[in-house]
């Protein structure tokens, strides 16, 4: 510890020293701070499912659902289906310009659209997403083995429409038939 004092107080007693020492502290810190930044831009922090299909999307949901449903008080094992109305869909970045000409004393205007792109590997583009909207449920069937009761049978029908924010008439909940049944 003593060593560092002495190395310490040998290179502050040079202006120079002192200077060096706090630019070099000055670029470490841009160095670091600079990290950070260029994993913003990427978009590197963001745990975004993009490339998710409709068909995964549906089994993570319907998977997620029976889970919730079969804590239900009275539920049981429960089946459920969910079919959409639409799947994930990407707004991208335009860019636009507005081009006039004047012909013999005729103004034309013309609006032109394009894409913006960024780079997004080596030699690669993509189109910048500016808003991604998430699939839209269409209607839910749930095979519950307290599917007969009344009460359960509303209590499904409520966590349905609050989680996926559709109307009772799209969800249809029945009573499981368990095999050796007829």
């Amino acid at each position: 510890m003593i060593e560092m004092k002495e190395i310490f107080k040998n290179l502050s007693s040079n202006k120079k020293n002192i200077v060096l020492i706090i630019c070099a502290v000055m670029a470490l810190v841009l160095l670091v701070v600079s990290g950070f930044s260029e994993e913003k831009e990427t978009g590197e922090q963001f745990d975004v499912k993009l490339n998710v299909s409709s068909s995964e999307y549906i089994k993570e949901q319907e998977d997620k659902l029976k889970k919730l449903i079969e804590k239900i008080d009275g539920a049981g094992e429960a089946e459920v289906m969910i079919t959409l109305e639409s799947c994930y869909e990407n707004v991208y970045l335009k860019d636009s310009n507005l081009k006039t000409e004047s012909t013999s004393g005729v103004f034309k205007e013309e609006q032109e659209e394009s894409f913006v792109m960024a780079k997004t590997g080596s030699n690669t583009q993509d189109g910048v997403i500016i808003k991604v909207y998430e699939p839209v449920v269409k209607g839910v069937a749930v095979v519950a083995a307290g599917g007969d009761d009344e009460k359960v049978k509303m209590a499904i029908i409520e966590t349905v429409s609050a989680v996926f924010n559709i109307n009772s008439a799209n969800i249809s909940v029945e009573k499981m038939r368990f095999e050796g049944m007829k």
